[in-house]
């Protein structure tokens, strides 16, 4: 692979380091990663490329650009597979900042690039995706409940998938009632997210930033699924610990009436239980079959203590809703 990058790159690069899930090397005070994009289309590619360009030039070091090849291209095949090579600065951790300030600031400055974005965008689609996956998983689990199965997995998943339709169809009702009651403010213009955020990502690159995690969305996705990562790990004092992460954020950069509704839909979708069933029966791993049947078990005995966190969540984080005029749903009350 070495000879490889020298062949495209007229690099002499003396060894491969790991960097979370890539292979990085050196050159001085750079650090350059190599991204595998499989059959990644050419026009997803240059919406990331003009994205980054444009979180540098706006002073964002923490993010990694792309290098061409000495032909001009960005795509180069190693081994019959494609890469991409970035670059970035090394030693990012030494300027750390609380991760809720970083994303806030992350997220005020790509929420001012100039161009249209359309293969990235996943903004106003919420509604759409949450609707198309709920009617695939209803179609099933139909089709489970007519085969009476006796395996442990398809009772509890024809147990408890009615309870999860209705926290999906509240989830959604919720995004069209935000739509119809509110306005979006600055803050709610689109911007550069995360497919899925967690505190894992930015820390397994040493705070360098791949567009290749990226899509472009409403500020809040970031923020749901940070907070949803942490209410399902459960570490030491988690609670207080989003109430911080917020606090942080909202420093830089506030969230309309708006965006906590739509915060508040998305953290109310049982994104973690679709997940949890669709992969399950998706692999034919028996180890893996193993694993998503205890996180079954987990999200299951878990859900008084989520339908708390609920139902306490605005109150948590000192929000006026009745000054904002945001309502709570009457179920949780």
């Amino acid at each position: 692979m070495i000879q490889h990058i020298y062949e495209h790159y007229h690099m002499h690069v003396k060894e491969l380091i790991p960097l979370g899930p890539y292979k990085s090397f050196w050159i001085r005070n750079k650090i350059y990663v190599l991204v595998p994009i499989g059959e990644m289309e050419e026009e997803v590619l240059v919406e990331m490329k003009k994205l980054s360009d444009y979180m540098n030039q706006q002073g964002d070091i923490t993010v990694a650009t792309f290098v061409p090849t000495i032909h001009g291209y960005y795509v180069s095949e190693i081994e019959e597979q494609n890469y991409c090579l970035l670059k970035g600065m090394r030693a990012l951790e030494r300027h750390a900042m609380s991760l809720g300030s970083e994303l806030s600031i992350f997220h005020k400055r790509g929420a001012f690039f100039p161009e249209e974005i359309e293969q990235l965008s996943r903004i106003g689609e919420w509604k759409a995706l949450w609707e198309k996956r709920l009617d695939q998983l209803e179609k099933f689990w139909q089709s489970q409940v007519m085969n009476h199965p006796t395996d442990v997995f398809d009772q509890l998943f024809i147990e408890s998938f009615p309870y999860y339709l209705g926290v999906a169809e509240n989830a959604i009702q919720y995004v069209v009632d935000t739509e119809m009651d509110d306005t979006p403010q600055m803050s709610d213009a689109a911007t550069i997210c995360q497919e899925r955020f967690t505190p894992l990502l930015w820390h397994q690159t040493k705070r360098l930033k791949l567009p290749f995690e990226w899509v472009y969305d409403h500020p809040t996705r970031d923020i749901a699924e940070l907070i949803r990562y942490m209410m399902i790990e459960k570490k030491k004092d988690w609670e207080q610990t989003i109430v911080q992460f917020v606090t942080d954020y909202e420093r830089n950069y506030s969230l309309s009436s708006f965006g906590w509704r739509l915060l508040f839909a998305r953290l109310l979708f049982p994104l973690h239980y679709f997940e949890t069933v669709e992969r399950y029966y998706q692999t034919g791993n028996e180890e893996q079959k193993s694993i998503y049947r205890d996180r079954l078990e987990a999200i299951l005995h878990d859900v008084n203590r989520s339908e708390q966190f609920m139902k306490h969540f605005y109150g948590s984080l000192r929000l006026p809703i009745d000054k904002l005029g945001i309502r709570k749903l009457d179920w949780l009350s």
